[in-house]
């Protein structure tokens, strides 16, 4: 695991200058191994405090090349995965509270299908004493008994069309 570092400015200049290249060079080195492991063309433009000029990653050409290939995109297809900070957290949060939803379902079909276990093999049924519960087993069983018609109604009709 990593150790824990303190996000605050350094405030001897030639240990910030030192650790401002070293974080550079990494960084500049992830975009390269970025872009190697998924195929994808990709640039690197960092602007320093002391330097007027910028530090460009593959190359000036080869960003300014990269950034026209991007403007020359329709506007609906630059903007189509393009999220700041915020407007990615949303639609994370969506997605995640729909597997959330999804697996809670799962979770209270899997419940119902203990009850049923149960209320077959062990006459559970008269035990169950919350109505939400009840009509929650009456919902599975119906949706079951309509599996099991659906699988009759296939067998029935691969059975004619083999039999004619």
């Amino acid at each position: 695991m990593g150790r824990s570092v303190k996000h605050e400015s350094i405030t001897n200049e030639r240990v910030r200058r030192q650790t401002f290249q070293k974080r550079k060079a990494g960084l500049f080195k992830k975009v390269s191994e970025l872009q190697t492991l998924c195929g994808h063309d990709a640039c690197a433009v960092i602007y320093g405090k002391v330097d007027a000029q910028q530090d460009v990653w593959p190359s000036a050409f080869g960003a300014y090349h990269l950034l026209e290939r991007f403007s020359d995109l329709p506007i609906a297809k630059q903007a189509a995965n393009m999220l700041d900070q915020e407007n990615f957290l949303r639609q994370s949060v969506l997605r995640l509270s729909k597997n959330l939803e999804k697996e809670k379902k799962k979770t209270k079909w899997v419940e119902m299908e203990q009850v049923m276990m149960k209320t077959i093999f062990e006459t559970y049924l008269h035990e169950v004493s919350n109505l939400e519960d009840l009509k929650d087993v009456d919902c599975f069983l119906d949706e079951k008994v309509k599996l099991v018609n659906d699988r009759i109604e296939k067998i029935k009709h691969d059975e004619t069309e083999t039999g004619s």
